[in-house]
This record gives structure tokens, sequence and C-alpha cells, in this order.
């Protein structure tokens, strides 16, 4: 057993790469949701005239638009300005714009830095990912629901 503390440097760094490996997820399950949007919007549009009355076609398409659009945020890379001393992103990076921390204390506050950036890109990647799948999930139930009336009313006719 080792009088040493815990080492914070190694610590931070496994959460660095635990955020960096869930931001890959979260942009992998984005594309395929992607996919997904995409292929189920052109039967949607093809059959548009065969709905009924009451759903036309910008109701139907208007929840598709959401998802893509919350699919295409969650996919779209940010590089947040907090941090950008510890991580530039630059057209025509220099030399000096890459500093190796001086002391430990400088390189742990950096790694935390790191973490806090990393937490928040992904959790707006994940909110927008919900809304997407909640969004694409609620109007495939409300769709079928509509649907299934208008042909029990049909039916009743």
């Amino acid at each position: 057993m080792t009088d040493e503390g815990p080492d914070a440097s190694g610590h931070f760094s496994n959460l660095i790469s635990v955020y960096a490996d869930s931001i890959r997820v979260s942009d992998y399950k984005a594309n395929l949701a992607v996919l997904f949007v995409a292929i189920v919007m052109g039967p949607v549009i093809a059959y548009h005239g065969n709905y009924p009355h009451f759903l036309s076609l910008p109701i139907t398409m208007g929840p598709f638009f959401v998802a893509f659009l919350c699919l295409l945020l969650c996919v779209f890379p940010r590089f947040p300005k907090r941090g950008r001393r510890s991580f530039p992103v630059l057209r025509e990076p220099s030399e000096s714009d890459f500093v190796f921390p001086e002391t430990e204390e400088d390189d742990i506050e950096q790694l935390k830095l790191s973490c806090a950036v990393l937490s928040e890109v992904l959790f707006w990647k994940t909110l927008f990912l919900k809304l997407a799948f909640l969004s694409c999930l609620t109007t495939t139930a409300a769709s079928f629901g509509l649907l299934s009336y208008s042909l029990l009313a049909q039916n009743l006719r």
C-alpha cells in the first residue's frame, strides 16, 4: 500500500476520455437517427394524398423537421469559448499558441476545464438527441392514433 494520495491528473484524464467516447457515441446515434428520419420522410411525403383532410402535409412533416433540426444540431461540432487557452482551434496556429503548463496545479486546472467543457458539449448533444427521439416517437404514436381513428370512422359510416 502506498502513502500517496489519489492521482488527480490520471482521474481527470480518464474522465476526459470517457466524455470524448460518450460524445462519439452520441454523434453515431445522431447520424443513424438522421438516416432514419430521412428514410421515413420519403414515404410520408409520397402518400400524403391518402391521409385524412386534417393531416395536411405541413402538419405531418413539422415534427420530422423539428427532429431533423435537433439531430443536425446534435452532430454540429461545438468549439466553446471556455478553454480556448488550453485547447486552441485556430486556422493558422503557431508554436506560441501551445504552451506546456508550468506546474502540476496548472495542468490539473486545465484538465478540470477540459472536463467542464466536454461535459457541457455532451449535455447539449444528449438534450438534442432526446428531443429528436421524443419528437419522432410522439409523432409516430399520434399519427397511428389519428390514422386509426380515421379508419374506424370511415368503416362505421
